[in-house]
């Protein structure tokens, strides 16, 4: 009895062992599949990724250029108002200006024609507003016989004489008080990394010495800050025959 039992179940055993194997194999078959799906579903949205970054490097690359020409279209408006404003104060000056007697007619026009010379107030504009971007300058002018001096048109307390000048102590003192006032200006602009200074006279009444205590001054800043740091130009007064 219990061996005919046992022998009707062997065929039972069989089968379910080839299901489970069955089973089994579905199963890691499953597995498979879903790993080869994650793969893909990994890679679309890697893919997604790359194109959003490259959609939205190119809107950016669209928004600079619409920046840029915006830019350029306010330039070109700004220039057309400039040459109008330019050629008005030109037509204006030769209006008002007394010309010395002995000017020649044709001289005249040439530099009248001279000024009115788009490319050239332009190319000295241009140049002016790059160094203005690239510069801190300050703009030292001095005038009287005094004399009085201005950064940038502040007035800076400072005077000095011809017998001040002479004497070598005093000489020093004032040279030191120039430097100082030069030196605090381009302090309270946190000692720019490039500086261009302008010196300029302004009318015929500076004397001689008191101009060179100023050019010794700025002298003095550049060689303090290293000629590659600190920049200076002279503007010629023009003097009046």
């Amino acid at each position: 009895m219990k061996k005919r039992t046992i022998i009707e179940l062997t065929p039972f055993v069989d089968i379910l062992l080839i299901l489970l194997f069955a089973f089994l194999f579905n199963i890691s078959e499953t597995n498979e599949k879903a790993e080869v799906a994650t793969n893909k579903s990994i890679e679309l949205a890697q893919e997604n990724l790359e194109l959003k970054n490259d959609l939205e490097e190119k809107s950016n690359s669209l928004q600079e250029i619409a920046n840029q020409n915006d830019k350029l279209e306010k330039q070109n408006t700004f220039y057309e108002n400039f040459y109008i404003e330019l050629s008005n104060i030109i037509e204006k000056a030769f209006e008002d200006v007394e010309l010395p007697e002995n000017i020649d007619e044709d001289e005249v026009k040439r530099i009248k024609k001279l000024l009115e010379n788009k490319e050239i107030n332009l190319d000295y504009f241009i140049k002016s507003e790059a160094l203005k971007e690239n510069f801190f300058v300050l703009d030292i002018t001095i005038q009287g016989e005094e004399p009085e001096i201005f950064l940038n048109n502040q007035k800076i307390d400072f005077s000095i004489t011809y017998e001040q000048y002479a004497s070598e102590n005093t000489r020093k003192s004032k040279l030191d008080i120039l430097e100082e006032r030069i030196e605090s200006s381009l302090k309270n602009n946190g000692i720019p990394q490039l500086v261009l200074i302008t010196i300029k006279q302004m009318d015929d009444n500076v004397f001689l010495y008191s101009y060179n205590l100023l050019l010794e001054a700025v002298k003095e800043i550049q060689n303090k800050y290293s000629a590659d740091r600190i920049y200076f130009t002279e503007i010629p007064f023009l003097y009046n025959n």
